[in-house]
């Protein structure tokens, strides 16, 4: 933890005293994520922020054309036996929102639509305004209720969040990885989900599939289902505990929460013979090409 996280927690335990709050002075240290940057070509880029104050309902937020999904992440209930309220209420405290933007251009006396960008962004409830896009040098000026530990809770979400790649961005086909905190056979990896983004070029009508590219190295079931997101998903992220990763206090590591299930939608086995195309992280245009033709084939 850095130097202003310990100083914040130590804050806390001695003006709110032993007991639930003090065990978030006992943060254990974080969690070294993998590095995948030389995964990627250098024509790889982030996607982009979605703006503080955005208002995330049910539907595309303002400035998007598309709610791809928003998470709501909770522990899961027969994984809170032993934990701290706080840790527990905190886990579920904060959401996390995926947006697209398909925008029209007219091209001669049609009307043609295209993928534009590709955005991400945090936040959590705020009183009078529901869930509003948050930072930690936000938060306040927008209305939320940060408490001592708010504006931890978002910086460390954004650290992974910046982790997130977009490999292929074109009119008709967008690439999205996001890393994931997800149970595999032998513990909590952080995972890349694969997010294809298929926009019809006719109606802006947006398909989403999603798959796992993994964790490094194999057994965490890289590759072998792609799930059809619906429109405007909402995840009820429900999160399993590592009990190995929570200390004597109570307070958990970085990977002590992931989830164990892809998010909601009609999932089905990706075939054998596209799979080496959907794992790759560089593609030349003819290969990008080839991706979208299979993806748009399935079923």
């Amino acid at each position: 933890m850095t130097r202003r996280g310990w100083v914040i927690a130590g804050l806390a335990a001695a003006l709110l005293g032993a007991g639930g709050l003090a065990v978030w002075a006992t943060w254990p240290e974080s969690v070294p994520p993998p590095d995948w940057s030389a995964l990627y070509d250098t024509e790889a880029r982030p996607a982009e922020s979605i703006a503080p104050g955005t208002v995330v309902g049910t539907g595309p937020p303002a400035g998007w054309s598309h709610l791809v999904i928003k998470s709501l992440p909770r522990v899961r209930e027969d994984q809170r036996a032993g934990l701290p309220s706080l840790t527990v209420d905190k886990a579920a405290w904060m959401f996390t929102v995926f947006a697209a933007d398909v925008v029209p251009e007219q091209q001669g006396p049609h009307t043609r639509y295209r993928l534009r960008a590709a955005g991400l962004g945090l936040g959590a409830a705020v009183k009078g305004r529901g869930d509003v896009v948050l930072t930690s040098d936000t938060g306040r000026k927008l209305g939320a209720e940060l408490g001592l530990f708010g504006g931890l809770i978002l910086d460390k979400g954004y650290e992974v969040q910046r982790r997130a790649v977009v490999p292929v961005l074109g009119p008709t086909l967008g690439l999205v990885d996001t890393p994931v905190w997800f149970r595999c056979q032998n513990g909590h990896k952080l995972i890349r989900y694969r997010y294809a983004l298929l926009p019809d070029p006719a109606t802006g009508r947006l398909d989403v599939l999603m798959w796992s590219l993994g964790a490094d190295g194999a057994g965490c079931g890289e590759l072998a289902e792609v799930v059809r997101i619906a429109p405007s998903t909402i995840d009820e992220a429900e999160l399993v505990v590592d009990r190995k990763k929570v200390n004597a206090f109570g307070a958990p590591s970085d990977d002590a929460f992931a989830v164990e299930r892809f998010p909601p939608g009609k999932r089905q086995p990706l075939p054998a013979d596209l799979r080496p195309l959907a794992a790759r992280t560089r593609f030349t245009a003819d290969e990008a090409g080839e991706l979208e033709r299979r993806l748009r084939a399935l079923p």
